[in-house]
């Protein structure tokens, strides 16, 4: 049945809970995203603890080995052991490294769609969302990263889980030259975030996790300025506007973008330095992600 046969939105979205309620085989949050998650959310929790849930997993451990020693982070001794390249690399980066690992080996690698691309993009955004709290100054929420990383889940799921509806929001983007989401909202009356929501409350990740992700695109308009779904509807344009352009005419462009410049203009550093912060996180996340997938 098509989308147009179907024509109610309500009922469109009554049959897309309906049928994500019937999938048995929706992937599950790691255990380690779990644990690691709880640990940088306990004031208490020091870098032992991380070291001691990472040394559960042999081949994690080896790749953040193989990380710290190489070129990407340019440490100039050999790093022999799992403790000092943890030490060495920081509680903020395992944290980040660890919850992209186990993460993106949540669905398997399909020809129809670019996994690598996927998660290239949410590896960006989640960096960028960091990226933005301190070129704004402002204090960066321990969910951060992983709403980045995850903004998007839902575009998987639709793929997945509910092809006939992707497959006509997709043909729908290109025959009307629109982004995803407006031809998610314009078809089915609901985007991507907010079924990868669904998803993540399943999860029973942090609410403001599963808020940032429901509503990256979509969400009322007294919703603070400066909250988690702001910073990553803010870090998924921004990934895109530097994406094969020059530092200057990245700044050019924010420079000649009224809501940017009425966003950040009052908050922390200068475009130009935030633009040099997130440029430099873009180069890392690309030459992380061959070390990840």
């Amino acid at each position: 049945m098509s989308i147009q046969e179907i024509g109610n939105k309500a009922q469109i979205i009554t049959d897309i809970r309906s049928k994500l309620k019937d999938v048995r085989d929706l992937p599950k949050l790691p255990t380690l995203a779990i644990e690691i998650q709880k640990i940088i959310n306990d004031s208490n929790s020091s870098m032992s603890d991380l070291v001691a849930v990472v040394d559960k997993d042999m081949v994690l451990a080896g790749r953040i080995l193989r990380i710290a020693n190489s070129a990407f982070y340019g440490i100039p001794r050999k790093i022999d052991n799992l403790k000092t390249a943890m030490i060495v690399l920081g509680m903020s980066k395992i944290a980040r490294l660890v919850t992209s690992v186990s993460v993106m080996g949540l669905f398997e690698d399909d020809a129809e769609f670019d996994m690598r691309q996927f998660w290239l993009h949410g590896a960006i955004c989640g960096d960028f969302t960091v990226g933005l709290y301190r070129g704004l100054k402002l204090q960066c929420p321990n969910g951060a990263h992983i709403s980045g990383l995850l903004h998007d889940i839902g575009k998987i799921i639709l793929y997945k889980y509910l092809p006939e509806y992707y497959t006509q929001c997709k043909d729908y983007m290109k025959a009307n030259d629109v982004r995803m989401v407006d031809a998610e909202i314009k078809l089915l009356g609901i985007d991507h975030g907010h079924i990868g929501s669904w998803l993540t409350r399943k999860w029973n990740v942090p609410d403001e996790i599963s808020e940032a992700v429901a509503q990256h695109h979509i969400r009322s308009s007294d919703t603070p300025s400066y909250s988690l779904s702001v910073m990553v509807d803010w870090a998924d344009r921004l990934s895109y506007i530097v994406l094969n352009r020059s530092k200057e005419s990245v700044i050019e462009l924010l420079e000649s973008d009224q809501k940017w410049i009425e966003w950040q203009s009052e908050k922390g550093y200068s475009t130009e330095r935030i633009v040099d912060i997130l440029l430099e996180l873009h180069k890392r996340s690309s030459q992380l992600i061959d070390f990840l997938r």
